[in-house]
């Protein structure tokens, strides 16, 4: 995968006005992100689809750059991450082969190979043909002796023809069909995790490999937990690639899997309760006070009989919670 960034990036009012050091940190996060994608198209769990406050600091950049790289509308914030946002006239987004498309670039050969097999297979053919030709016309010259040049000449091109004719109906092989994507399952989930885990994870269907795969499927049980443990890997890989982790140190993976892994993954997000609306709350009074004047005030909840203020009040409150509700619904 390619990360391209335009010939017009330089002219761009937003370039112009940030820090030269925050448009070379965009430069890499970009290329850091095209990478990720390229991975994930591959494996999954190699890549969540953005980086975290751990990558920006392995890039070698700050919050405060990240801040004017959002505000400038150059990064988004995506699922507790960010990732790049790509602006005509300043870079063009990557485009992420199927597999489909790389078995069919496989079996098709790189262009350059294409065109030079193209070009030997025309000078074969043109050199045979021309040596078909030379050798008919010194088997007539021998046989009739006194035939005219010109009778020779149209001998040779009627038997340069035919072959010709006959070499080009040959049919083109067919490549093999490729093999149908098999569906993911859990088993196949635990095998690109383990391989690309850094360390050991052990014989197959030994104890060590038995309890690893045991405990993946435990976490991969709920979504939330899986995303948390592929971004706890990217980690837990990045830290060893750059050498903050020795290999020998680098335990087994269900070791990892027990004792290890919530240490590098982000800290879950709990989700923010959802409000309930009620006859007093702060989003009912903006939408009906302006109107108080307008309804009667006298009654008693203690009595069975309230004030009309208070049964518009919650007719109100009840009205915005069916609103939620059905944009609840909706996402």
């Amino acid at each position: 995968m390619w990360f391209i960034i335009d010939d017009q990036m330089a002219d761009d009012r937003r370039i112009r006005r940030l820090p030269l050091a925050t448009v070379g940190l965009w430069v890499k996060l970009c290329v850091i992100h095209s990478k990720g994608v390229s991975m994930q198209a591959k494996d999954p769990a190699a890549y969540p689809g953005h980086f975290d406050k751990l990558d920006l600091k392995d890039a070698g950049g700050t919050m405060k750059q990240l801040q004017q790289l959002v505000d400038f509308g150059l990064m988004e914030e995506h699922d507790g991450g960010w990732r790049p946002v790509y602006a005509e006239g300043i870079c063009r987004e990557p485009k992420t082969l199927t597999e489909e498309q790389r078995e069919a670039r496989r079996k098709a050969g790189s262009k350059g190979g294409r065109r030079k097999a193209a070009n030997q297979k025309a000078k074969q053919t043109s050199g045979k043909l021309l040596g078909d030709s030379q050798a008919n016309g010194e088997q007539n010259g021998s046989e009739t002796g006194s035939k005219p040049s010109s009778k020779l000449l149209g001998d040779s091109q009627a038997k340069t023809w035919h072959k010709t004719d006959t070499y080009t109906d040959n049919p083109s092989p067919t490549p093999p069909a490729g093999k149908p994507k098999q569906p993911a399952t859990p088993e196949s989930g635990f095998d690109h995790f383990a391989e690309a885990y850094p360390g050991s994870v052990g014989a197959k269907g030994r104890k060590t490999e038995a309890e690893a795969r045991a405990l993946y499927a435990a976490i991969a049980g709920n979504p939330v937990e899986l995303t948390r443990l592929q971004t706890a890997l990217r980690r837990y890989k990045h830290a060893v690639n750059d050498g903050q982790i020795r290999t020998g140190h680098i335990p087994r993976l269900n070791t990892w899997l027990r004792d290890q892994w919530e240490t590098w993954a982000p800290e879950p997000v709990t989700p923010t309760p959802r409000h309930k609306h009620t006859w007093n709350c702060e989003h009912v009074h903006q939408l009906m006070d302006p109107h108080e004047d307008a309804y009667d005030h006298t009654g008693s909840l203690r009595e069975g009989k309230p004030s009309k203020w208070y049964l518009a009040c919650q007719a109100c409150a009840d009205e915005l919670n069916n609103q939620q509700e059905t944009s609840k619904e909706k996402q």
